[in-house]
């Protein structure tokens, strides 16, 4: 198992379209991508329960990952969430 902390540095938090985004990238892999603020905890195979997460600028969420692949969706992922995912669609 792999796990990270991030800070989210959009101003948006992580709106639908940054959440969409994870979703999309978290789908390309065979291992279990999970996300946690606080006490929440969500699939980030589920647009839904990404954006229930309510991760605001400047909250830090939890990122694990667990598989086959989960080094290649740490990294993933963590990009995504430090690209500018107020610009990108």
């Amino acid at each position: 198992m792999q796990a990270r902390e991030i800070v989210i540095t959009s101003r948006q938090g992580l709106h639908a379209r940054a959440s969409a985004r994870i979703v999309h990238v978290a789908s390309k892999f065979r291992s279990t991508v999970l996300l946690s603020n606080g006490t929440r905890r969500a699939s980030a195979h589920s647009i839904v329960a990404v954006m229930l997460l309510a991760a605001a600028f400047r909250s830090t969420i939890r990122v694990e990952t667990s598989g086959p692949d989960e080094m290649a969706a740490m990294t993933a992922i963590v990009e995504v969430i430090h690209s500018d995912l107020d610009t990108r669609a």
